[in-house]
């Protein structure tokens, strides 16, 4: 007895086995897309047609974009992790206004600027602005994007990039996430977005070292450096009404690493405050503050738990100093 199995029959056999294949990874395809349609893993508003409300996601470079378009909110904070420690609530009971925290740690300028622009799409009405102009900001040339996986397509992109985005096990873990909180099985994190890194760093454990300061060499010139993010901040602050106040905020950094006067550093830090300066002058109940002074306050370490990351003690004096500025403007009087 003999058989015989010719080429055609197995061609159409690994052919329906490839078109079930492909059609099983289709139907998958198809079947993740319309579950993150329906929920919307990081809370864009691009989808979401659930419904639910509130995240779970602890990082905030994903996070603020639930945060950057809550409507309970008219006001926002921006910059890195120098602005962190400002308190929503605090600013909340000094201003009337309902503040975010919208900090995006380690992430570039750009970054900011992304959120700040996305913020900006979603409020008719802003009450108010606080920017974070800490070193970073002060760079004298445009460095290339760092390869640090900001998510640019989260905050600029339209639905359908967004969509080529969700098909990751990070996008799905966050889906599962709102999930739970859609059924009242997991809470979601507060809306402001404030976290303290106080309950990681607590007074008294962690704080900079008391070094004598570099000894700089005198310096006469003159810094005409462009500042780049500057420029880009003027041009999206350009694209809000006249009437949004505004306040540039220059954070304190330990003693140790303020720029000693007659340095260049010193030199290039006063060019930076004018580049900035200048996009609050005249604009009403506006005001750019430095904090980086070499004082009491900034010559005690247990005010800091590093170089540049101040405490709590710190904040409540910038946050006062903020209230005064949106209320009065380049006359605000400062105390620190």
């Amino acid at each position: 007895m003999s058989s015989s199995i010719s080429s055609s029959d197995v061609s159409a056999d690994w052919g329906r086995c490839l078109a079930a294949c492909f059609g099983t990874l289709a139907l998958g395809a198809a079947l993740i897309a319309v579950l993150v349609m329906l929920i919307d893993p990081y809370d864009s508003g691009r989808f979401g047609w659930l419904g639910i409300v509130g995240i779970n996601d602890r990082n905030p470079w994903t996070a603020n974009a639930s945060r950057a378009r809550d409507p309970q909110f008219n006001s926002a904070i921006l910059g890195n992790s120098t602005g962190q420690l400002l308190a929503p609530a605090e600013l909340d009971n000094l201003t009337g206004s309902r503040f975010v925290q919208l900090v995006a740690p380690g992430a570039d300028p750009r970054g900011d600027l992304a959120i700040l622009d996305f913020f900006a799409r979603h409020h008719r009405t802003i009450r108010a602005l606080v920017v974070v102009i800490d070193q970073p900001w002060c760079t004298d040339a445009l460095p290339p994007l760092p390869q640090d996986g900001f998510p640019y397509w989260l905050y600029e992109g339209g639905a359908l990039r967004y969509l080529g985005k969700l098909f990751t096990w990070a996008a799905l873990d966050r889906a599962f996430q709102r999930i739970a909180i859609g059924r009242g099985v997991r809470r979601h994190v507060r809306s402001d977005g404030y976290w303290s890194y106080e309950e990681v760093w607590p007074p008294g454990v962690k704080q900079p070292a008391i070094v004598e300061p570099a000894k700089a060499a005198p310096f006469e010139g003159k810094i005409t450096d462009p500042f780049p993010y500057a420029a880009m901040l003027a041009s999206a602050i350009a694209k809000l009404p006249r009437d949004v106040p505004l306040v540039l905020l220059m954070p304190p950094t330990f003693y140790t690493i303020v720029p000693a006067p007659g340095s260049r550093d010193a030199a290039a830090h006063e060019a930076c405050k004018a580049a900035y300066r200048s996009i609050v002058s005249g604009r009403a109940n506006s005001n750019l503050i430095d904090y980086r002074r070499d004082n009491v306050l900034t010559r005690d370490p247990a005010n800091f738990a590093d170089l540049i990351h101040y405490r709590a003690i710190i904040a409540r004096q910038l946050e006062r100093g903020i209230a005064a500025s949106l209320r009065d403007g380049e006359a605000a009087q400062i105390s620190f």
